[in-house]
């Protein structure tokens, strides 16, 4: 038997159904999970700081306008770099905090089992850091990546070392590898022994290191040993300021470099806690051209370096950059969806082409997912350290005039 409602009782489910509606047009939460503690707490906190003054941004411009004005709001996890908390937390954001889509994680470690969870809730996840490649290669629907795969930085440090060989007629016969052994370090090694076979360099040494070590003697043995002509480093901002130390105190010597493929030598704090000397002469694998003056061409984006800078001690950094422009790839997506639902919020994701408007201010000239989720056009630079700054010295293109690239890098003992 039907049971009639009476006239107060449809009254007071359709002002509870409109309370409900009118709270979703109003507030959207948006879920982040970063490392904001433990060892990538730095890196972790700078794209926190890009994210919220990309939200800032947008709320204050009158939010979504699609949605008649609903602001962002901000739901932040700690994963403290750790694929199970990572995991655990992306959960709670899923199912308690309801958000409509969710950015990060940066460890390739974490983001790997996190997505994996977004997917199977049908929630969109757009990576930032993470560069694993397995990451946008497992047919997922629901996972995009903003930024560089690993296959993308090994050939661009390879690249990078064959130009140098074309310009100097001098380079590497013979490389070291030397990583973090954790998902990241892996895949950029897996890459770099492909890409060194094709290009006829050889490989004397190949070693992953343990999370957290108290000291890499015993590898930088094997690496004098071994006598490379050039070093490739993959490590986080602890591991690579232990790695730096010890290298410096052991002069050693590599005639074509050390070349670390971003982590820790794009952290900002990383260059606060070494010596100058130390790092002097060290390539680097850089998600954003670093020595491209943004506020000096970008005039719209000086006051984004400039909190930046103001919240956090130090210039904008990759993952500040990488942060930001997630948040306005995800406000682009909002309007054009007009809904915060995950399935059209996701399918608006996927037909993602920006070539213009904040969400370039990462550096990239386009913003287009493939079939896969992967960013096609994301790009990265590589840097020498120059007389304490980073200089863009590929491509050849992006190089200034008055850069000249230290090739081979001098020993320690003709060091001034």
């Amino acid at each position: 038997m039907t049971v009639p409602f009476s006239r107060r009782a449809v009254l007071a489910l359709a002002a509870m159904a409109f309370g409900s509606s009118a709270h979703a047009q109003t507030e959207i939460p948006i879920g982040w999970v970063l490392p904001l503690s433990g060892g990538s707490a730095a890196i972790g906190q700078q794209a926190r700081t890009g994210v919220q003054i990309a939200v800032d941004q947008i709320n204050a411009a009158g939010g979504i306008k699609a949605l008649k004005g609903a602001k962002l709001k901000l739901v932040f996890a700690d994963s403290q770099s750790k694929p199970d908390i990572g995991v655990s937390e992306t959960e709670r954001l899923i199912q308690r905090e309801n958000v409509a889509v969710i950015g990060g994680a940066f460890n390739s470690a974490v983001t790997f089992p996190a997505t994996e969870l977004a997917e199977r809730y049908k929630t969109p996840w757009i990576v930032m850091g993470a560069v694993k490649d397995e990451i946008t290669e497992r047919n997922f629907k629901y996972v995009f990546r903003i930024n560089n795969k690993a296959t993308y930085d090994a050939r661009e440090q390879l690249d990078a070392m064959d130009l140098l060989k074309k310009e100097t007629g001098k380079g590497p016969q013979t490389l070291a590898v030397f990583y973090e052994g954790s998902d990241w370090g892996r895949s950029h090694a897996s890459n770099v022994r492909k890409l060194a076979k094709e290009r006829g360099y050889t490989i004397v040494l190949d070693e992953a290191a343990p999370p957290n070590q108290v000291d890499f003697s015993a590898q930088l043995l094997k690496i004098r040993a071994a006598k490379p002509d050039a070093l490739i480093a993959a490590f986080y901002t602890p591991d690579h300021l232990l790695l730096s130390r010890q290298l410096f105190e052991q002069q050693l010597n590599l005639p074509f470099g050390l070349h670390s493929v971003g982590g820790g030598t794009e952290d900002p704090s990383f260059y606060k806690a070494v010596s100058p000397k130390a790092v002097a002469y060290y390539f680097v694998q850089e998600d954003r051209q670093v020595d491209a003056l943004q506020g000096e061409r970008r005039p719209e984006f000086t006051d984004v370096e400039k909190r930046f800078k103001e919240q956090l001690g130090y210039d904008m950094s990759a993952y500040g950059a990488q942060g930001f422009s997630v948040m306005y790839v995800i406000r682009e997506a909002l309007e054009r969806a007009g809904s915060a639902d995950r399935q059209a919020l996701r399918d608006a994701i996927a037909a993602t082409d920006i070539t213009t408007g904040p969400a370039m201010y990462v550096g990239y000239q386009r913003i287009k997912f493939d079939e896969q989720g992967q960013n096609t056009f994301a790009h990265g630079a590589i840097s020498q350290n120059l007389n304490g700054q980073r200089r863009t010295v590929w491509p050849a293109e992006s190089r200034s005039p008055d850069t000249k690239p230290a090739w081979p890098v001098p020993a320690f003992g003709a060091r001034s």
